[in-house]
């Protein structure tokens, strides 16, 4: 381990052994149990920058350990993975020679595993569509071509045409309600 800040040095025993709990991965409630400290005062502590100075100190270590365990579980699973695949390709080779077949349940199993490995997995598309009827309406009558014509009548928009029939028919204009005057008496 390198050399500490002079100030690092001076934390206690206790100090130092919480930072290496923290630096280890455990939480305040996890180290409080240990240690007997309060979760307060483990708060605290983690509130000096000069204590997350010592954590870290203690921390290269384990990163590099979980680096290294990394890295070998990685090749251990390479090679479990290698050896089960030459042994089912063994299993499988031996059953064609001798001609036992490999029960169907079994093998569609190992396709799909398989395929799934190499990004043959099955894909399942969904599409939701909303149409309300409305809607669906306007675009059958958009489509037939037969869609209301519109002319402007006294500066209103009104439908002179029926979809069905094409013969136009003149609308009148609705009677424009007026308010009646109230007064107090």
């Amino acid at each position: 381990m390198s050399a500490l800040d002079p100030i690092i040095e001076r934390f206690r025993f206790a100090h130092h052994n919480i930072a290496m709990l923290f630096a280890a991965g455990m939480t305040i409630a996890e180290i409080a149990r240990r240690t007997g400290f309060t979760q307060r005062r483990l708060v605290l502590l983690l509130d000096d920058p000069t204590f997350n100075e010592l954590i870290e100190h203690y921390r290269k270590p384990y990163i590099e350990k979980a680096h290294k365990a990394i890295a070998d579980a990685h090749e251990m699973m390479g090679t479990i993975h290698s050896g089960a695949l030459r042994q089912i390709y063994d299993y499988i080779e031996e059953a064609d020679e001798t001609g036992d077949p490999i029960p169907l349940p079994h093998l569609i199993k190992i396709h799909g595993e398989m395929a799934d490995r190499i990004g043959l997995s099955k894909h399942t598309a969904k599409t939701v569509v909303h149409v309300d009827f409305a809607t669906a309406l306007d675009r059958a009558i958009e489509r037939s071509g037969k869609a209301p014509e519109l002319k402007l009548v006294e500066e209103r928009a009104a439908p002179i045409g029926l979809p069905s029939t094409g013969e136009r028919v003149e609308r009148p204009n609705p009677p424009v309600p007026r308010l009646k005057e109230y007064r107090r008496a």
